[in-house]
């Protein structure tokens, strides 16, 4: 059985705006995806940070450990007033 004309319209513009509404959802999963992506970025970035700020600590605790006031701008026994000594 053959629908009238204005029936088929009606459908094809349903299917049409059923299309349209798909592409929309693509181009929003797209920009989440491509959201999510950057947030990786930004939190794998920010984790080598945290481990480079860690190694650092560690390297000054030890430099320190090795020559007390060094690293604060405290006058150690190598050095007076900040400057190094002539013997």
């Amino acid at each position: 059985m053959e629908l009238p004309a204005f029936r088929r319209e009606g459908s094809n513009r349903h299917i049409k705006g059923c299309e349209h509404a798909s592409q929309q959802l693509k181009f929003e999963i797209c920009a989440l995806d491509n959201k999510e992506r950057e947030r990786a970025v930004v939190l794998s970035s920010l984790h080598d940070m945290e481990s480079t700020s860690r190694a650092l600590d560690e390297e000054e605790w030890e430099i320190e450990s090795a020559f007390p006031g060094s690293i604060r701008g405290e006058p150690s026994s190598l050095y007076a007033g900040g400057r190094p000594t002539r013997e």
